[in-house]
């Protein structure tokens, strides 16, 4: 197993560790809460990752490119300094415009509990956006297992003392309290380490930051329209519904974060090797990840489409039963989740082209987003987030192609995909039967779950789509994460 492979798959379990908690934490918010305190605490969140986007300018996602460049020890370390300086600065400009605007957010929403609350919540940006930014000091220094060692620390404080709040309390204002207390030790966590680390020993210099900016900007502003691309369908739909209506909305309207979390892990580890490859290099590493997302995202995504409503009557209960509608949406985006399609772009210093299609994605999706929810409800915002993400890929394509010269096979494996795809759509058309078997969720998922995976496992090594280094690598990933454990 290659150096790359393993730090994907430690960064990828570390993610799904943390979203299977986070999930947990959603699942017991969901049987704790009412739907309008569950719909006031998912939009605090919501405010939060809107305004993060528009604050944090790129910059995590520089320490990705500047860092592996760094050529001595101390060039890194006067990188990171002035990035915690700078993102400091914008924490506290985050925590002072959730303050500053809470009545005109509560109005929007309809939602006078955010006034209330939102004072209170206003302290949380001081401390993610520098826990953030370790993450990605982490990453950037190549220090894959420290960054998922630290992810693992940061859920576990999550878990215990917000659904801790939760169980004890059943009240909303003391599970922020929660939320705050976990963010707070999360940071002197992270302070912790940089100052171990000797990062922070030395005085500030801001020599260098022009130049960071300028790759940062257009990438933040990208992350901007992206983010505001992403979360329309949530914003629009708490303008135009209650909170009651919104938190059964939110359950569904996810694009499987699981997902998410494998391809931006995989990405989070070879953008660095991506920087200081050739062409052709790039294009091997790239081709390789896809390939491998593709084996866990196609069969993933038929499953859960498959088992949708007695998932979430059996995680959420009846009362979320509707969110199964938006879910199903939702996955129809999935088969093009198989890579970050700007990552090529971060790599090559094309920072421009990430912003000027984020922003016809997110002009498209406002306008598709008016109309559709108008005449569909919240099915149209969801309709039309997927509609515009497979535009947004389409043009990624057609840049990468014609504007960049590079041969698109070099990186997409198509045969691969279209024989992963093929597969997996034959497995979902032989479980179908068995996932609509009995009326009790459980039996659903057990027995379509089950029958599904052996069914793509059978006929995918049969086939050539499972290869024994494939199941080489996720035996090793297992046996690696399982010594971890015992150490």
């Amino acid at each position: 197993m290659s150096e790359l492979s393993k730090q994907a798959g430690i960064l990828s379990l570390s993610e799904f560790f943390r979203f299977f908690i986070k999930t947990l934490i959603g699942i017991a918010l969901a049987r704790l809460l009412s739907p309008a305190d569950l719909g006031t605490y998912r939009q605090l969140f919501l405010i939060y990752t809107t305004l993060s986007a528009v604050l944090l300018l790129g910059i995590p996602q520089s320490l990705l490119y500047f860092l592996p460049k760094a050529k001595t020890s101390d060039e890194q370390f006067r990188i990171i300094r002035r990035t915690l300086f700078l993102i400091t600065l914008l924490s506290v400009g985050c925590a002072a415009g959730m303050y500053l605007f809470r009545g005109i957010v509560a109005e929007k929403f309809n939602n006078p509990q955010l006034l209330r609350l939102m004072p209170l919540f206003a302290l949380y940006p001081l401390c993610m956006f520098c826990t953030q930014i370790f993450s990605s000091i982490l990453l950037g220094l190549k220090e894959a297992v420290k960054a998922a060692t630290f992810t693992v620390f940061a859920i576990f404080s999550d878990l215990v003392l917000i659904l801790g709040t939760a169980v004890l309390t059943r009240n909303l204002y003391y599970i922020v309290l929660g939320v705050l207390a976990a963010a707070f030790i999360q940071l002197s966590y992270a302070l912790y380490r940089l100052y171990r680390l000797q990062a922070l020993n030395q005085k500030l210099e801001l020599a260098g930051l022009h130049s960071q900016l300028s790759y940062a900007l257009p990438l933040g502003l990208a992350s901007l329209v992206g983010m505001l691309s992403i979360q329309l369908d949530k914003i629009m739909v708490s303008g135009f519904f209650s909170p009651e209506q919104f938190a059964v909305f939110s359950v569904g309207a996810m694009e499987l974060p699981l997902i998410g979390i494998l391809a931006n892990s995989v990405n989070a580890v070879i953008l660095p090797s991506l920087s200081s490859s050739s062409k052709s290099e790039s294009g091997q590493l790239y081709s390789a990840a896809v390939r491998k997302n593709a084996l866990i995202i196609f069969p993933l995504a038929m499953l859960f489409y498959l088992l949708a409503e007695p998932l979430m009557v059996f995680l959420y209960g009846i009362a979320y039963s509707e969110a199964a509608d938006y879910f199903k949406i939702y996955l129809l985006a999935l088969p093009l989740r198989v890579a970050t399609y700007g990552i090529i772009f971060q790599a090559l210093g094309k920072t421009k082209i990430i912003l000027l299609n984020s922003s016809f994605a997110l002009l498209a999706n406002a306008i598709l987003n008016y109309f559709l929810i108008r005449k569909m409800g919240m099915q149209g915002a969801a309709l039309a987030t997927v509609l515009v993400t497979w535009l947004s890929v389409t043009v990624y394509l057609i840049i990468m192609k014609s504007v960049l010269k590079l041969k698109l096979k070099a990186f997409f494996p198509w045969p691969k995909l279209g024989k992963t795809l093929l597969v997996t759509l034959i497995c979902g058309l032989l479980a179908y039967p068995l996932a609509n078997t009995g009326s009790v969720p459980i039996i659903k998922l057990i027995l379509g779950s089950a029958f599904f995976f052996l069914t793509f496992l059978i006929i995918g090594k049969l086939t050539g789509v499972i290869l024994d280094y494939d199941l080489q690598l996720v035996f090793g990933f297992l046996k690696d994460g399982l010594k971890r454990i015992k150490k």
